[in-house]
């Protein structure tokens, strides 16, 4: 099926039209989302993206320079009466909040809790909504509306078959990864060898442990990275060797993907996806506790498509990993061509060829 690739595919337009981007969530939400935002802002779009004041992705987009409208939406989780309450009132009372913005608009969410109440406010102004599933294993917010969005954009290949809406598209990635992934690069030390620890946006207390048991089997060829999470930062700063580096977080992640030879990371999917961007030898360890364990199949994908492999974290131990990560960098380096780079086009590419249809 051909798509257009401008807005003059639209024909008798004058004005193109309004959409809002739900950016709520974690990395893993609102990355991909400021990156179709900016594809969508390109081809003359009016888009707006949905923030909470005060959190981080109000920032990421302001950076990006995003027009923001901010709700006070809350996740979902725990048995308190309390927080289910919560819950429930920070929706409605950001779907009255949405109300009058979401008539005659294009609504388009990135999942979580985020997504619930820019879908809800579209629906009772009966606008057209769609959404982007990141994972192979739909989240509930994805399985609960997808039956009635537009279409229902997936970046990884689902492990059961979806309806006809649902289309892979790949995940959409940051012009930074692009260009670290076109670009040469070049060691400061020929005769190290380098390993990222890379628990995502918000770190992995697993995946530190491990490191740092792994800092007295490896030679001293090594140079460990740990990217902590904010949480576990002091403790792992205190007990890291003299060979580690121990970073909170990093806002310039292809940097540090780029220049490991090996990298140790959860298996959620933008994460994931980015690492392969890059080309990079990579282990994936899933987080037993992802909802419907989705992390699990994240993993074994991306161990067929990259230079991966992937084990879970039950019995797994530092000598375990050492002998893995002895048996990656041997490998023979593989293909990542599956991995597709221009995702954000393809999204709007779909929403352009649905106006021009009128299907919208």
């Amino acid at each position: 099926m051909n798509h257009p690739t401008s807005k003059q595919a639209i024909q008798g337009q004058a004005k193109m039209p309004r959409i809002i981007v739900d950016g709520i969530g974690t990395g893993g939400h609102y990355f991909p989302a400021v990156v179709v935002a900016q594809a969508l802002q390109e081809r003359e779009f009016d888009v707006i993206f949905l923030v909470r004041s005060g959190f981080i992705e109000e920032r990421v987009a302001h950076g990006y320079g995003l027009r923001t409208f901010s709700i006070n939406a809350r996740p979902f989780y725990g048995k308190s009466l309390i927080r289910k309450f919560l819950f429930v009132l920070s929706m409605f009372m950001s779907v009255y909040r949405l109300h009058a913005l979401t008539r005659h608009t294009i609504g388009l969410a990135f999942g979580g809790f985020g997504a619930v109440p820019l879908i809800v406010s579209c629906m009772i102004n009966r606008s057209v909504y769609y959404i982007f599933e990141p994972n192979r294993v739909p989240g509930r917010a994805t399985k609960r509306f997808a039956s009635s969005a537009k279409r229902v954009f997936l970046g990884l290949p689902p492990v059961n078959k979806q309806d006809s809406r649902a289309v892979v598209t790949g995940i959409p990635v940051r012009k930074e990864f692009k260009r670290a992934a076109s670009g040469s690069f070049r060691k400061k030390n020929a005769s190290t060898l380098s390993i990222l620890f890379y628990g995502g946006s918000q770190g992995a207390r697993r995946l530190n442990d491990l490191a740092l048991e792994l800092q007295g089997l490896m030679s001293d060829r090594w140079r460990f990275t740990i990217i902590s999470g904010t949480r576990d930062h002091e403790r792992v700063a205190r007990l890291k060797g003299a060979h580690t580096r121990v970073l909170p977080f990093t806002e310039k992640p292809w940097d540090e993907i780029r220049g490991a030879d090996i990298i140790v990371s959860r298996a959620g999917a933008l994460a994931g996806y980015e690492i392969l961007c890059l080309g990079k030898k990579v282990l994936f360890i899933p987080f037993p506790y992802a909802i419907d364990d989705h992390q699990y199949f994240n993993a074994e994908y991306f161990a067929r498509v990259g230079d991966a492999l992937f084990f879970t974290e039950k019995n797994l131990s530092s000598e375990i990993l050492s002998a893995r990560i002895s048996e990656l960098l041997n490998r023979k380096r593989g293909s990542t061509k599956k991995i597709v780079k221009d995702a954000e086009e393809k999204i709007v590419n779909y929403l352009l060829s649905d106006l021009a249809n009128e299907k919208i």
